[in-house]
């Protein structure tokens, strides 16, 4: 057993001498398995052991059982054990997540607080071919077919290549307690399902089924590493400024494209799925857009897409508004300065102006384009920015909008020869809520 260990840790690389190892120990088989094997090398390679243990709060006394387990057997062997208690149930409960997500989320949060090299868990290849049927049963992509890898950061899986029924029988031989899980027999867990139902009938259909679970999730991740490195190198060349060249997506294989873009929303810090990557490839084909999570909306015109965060804030404007003889605004604009925010003619204005952002339903007639347009089209004519749409000042009488600042004024109240009074409008931002 120890030598299939090793010859897996070397394969890998997994330790390095001189490593200190936090152990993942429950006190059940494997995790039992994983502390002999350490232990078994510690001298030879000169390791700094320490274990951690998480008492969930599940199964009563069969938990506090598992706990004080852990306490005699780290104590016995001389191993530091560090211990969280927690309450699963209530608490993932309240964080609106299933048990089995919130125990493993906290159990990997308490971990990162502990220091070490090396994070031991005890995944075997039985796990790896329960987490490849689970992740099949999803409609994984070849990343998740790798299902669980010998090695991720510095979290380390020396029992990978070993099965559930080596290791029990190897404990069992050698006159090694560990501690059973009665939930285990339980179907209620999706794990312990395909554990219990779904694995057995595919080793029905090959009683080498296991093994050759690992072999198939060796070779995909290979050959998703390769995938990944030409994809990496293709996001160089179609990234700059944090927007993606189209016609450079356009090049792409598919299989090469939806990396690229899975990695773009990575960088972003943003979710991304099967669907998420459908709809960015989508917007290759045709300016346009889509919501990718929360504040944050995916854009493409002719030649980029990019992601614009747009805020639920609104901007609250204070205005200056005067009214002016033609004048007098002629003289104060001399010289093609710009004087003002906003002005029109001041005669053909009904009943008051306000100042404030854009709203549904927002319209106007663009002077000297003998047309109406909705804002939110004129905006995209005008290729404005859609993350600036919310905040741009837009004039307003009682009968409609009057104005763009920056942009455009509506043709009801433009400047013209007939022009005896000018509205002027100087605009300064007043608060954000």
């Amino acid at each position: 057993m120890k030598n299939k260990i090793s010859k897996t840790v070397d394969k890998y690389n997994l330790i390095s001498k001189g490593d200190k190892i936090l152990i993942a120990l429950s006190g059940g088989a494997d995790s039992v398995m994983l502390s002999e094997y350490l232990l078994s090398v510690k001298n030879e390679l000169d390791l700094t052991l320490e274990a951690a243990h998480i008492e969930h709060g599940i199964r009563g006394k069969e938990s506090v059982r598992d706990m004080n387990f852990c306490i005699d057997y780290c104590r016995k062997n001389n191993i530091p054990l560090h211990i969280l208690r927690i309450n699963a149930v209530d608490e993932a409960k309240a964080a609106g997540l299933s048990v089995e997500e919130y125990s493993r989320n906290r159990r990997y949060e308490y971990f990162k607080t502990l220091s070490c090299d090396k994070l031991a868990t005890a995944h075997n290849a039985t796990d790896n071919a329960e987490t490849l049927l689970f992740r099949i049963a999803r409609g994984s992509s070849l990343n998740g077919l790798c299902a669980i890898p010998p090695k991720r950061d510095n979290i380390i899986r020396p029992l990978i290549e070993v099965n559930s029924d080596e290791i029990r029988k190897y404990l069992e031989e050698n006159g090694i307690a560990y501690c059973i899980d009665s939930t285990n027999a339980s179907t209620d867990y999706t794990r312990n399902y395909i554990r219990s139902e779904i694995l057995p009938r595919m080793q029905k259909l090959n009683p080498d089924f296991i093994s050759a679970s690992s072999r198939l999730t060796e070779l995909v991740a290979a050959d998703e590493e390769y995938l990944e490195s030409i994809a990496s190198a293709e996001y160089e060349k179609a990234c700059s400024d944090n927007q993606l060249r189209i016609d450079r997506l356009k090049t792409l294989p598919d299989a090469i494209l939806g990396r690229v873009l899975a990695k773009y929303l990575k960088e972003n810090s943003l979710p991304y799925d099967y669907y998420k990557i459908g709809n960015l490839k989508s917007l290759l084909a045709a300016p346009s857009r889509f919501q990718i999570d929360n504040d944050f909306t995916a854009v493409s015109n002719k030649s980029t897409l990019r992601i614009a965060e747009l805020s639920n804030c609104k901007t609250h404007y204070a205005a200056e508004i005067s009214k002016l003889s033609f004048d007098d605004y002629l003289k104060i604009c001399k010289n093609g300065s710009k004087a003002f925010d906003f002005c029109c003619d001041y005669d053909k204005i009904i009943g008051s102006v306000t100042v404030r952002t854009r709203q549904e339903g927002d319209k106007l007639s663009p002077e000297g384009r003998h047309c109406t347009k909705t804002l939110k089209k004129l905006f995209n004519e005008l290729a404005v920015p859609i993350e600036i749409r919310n905040s741009i000042p837009v004039v307003a009488d009682d009968a409609g909008v009057i104005g763009i600042c920056g942009y455009c004024t509506d043709e009801r109240v433009k400047l013209g020869s007939e022009t005896k009074a000018v509205l002027t409008v100087n605009i300064h931002t007043e608060e954000k809520i």
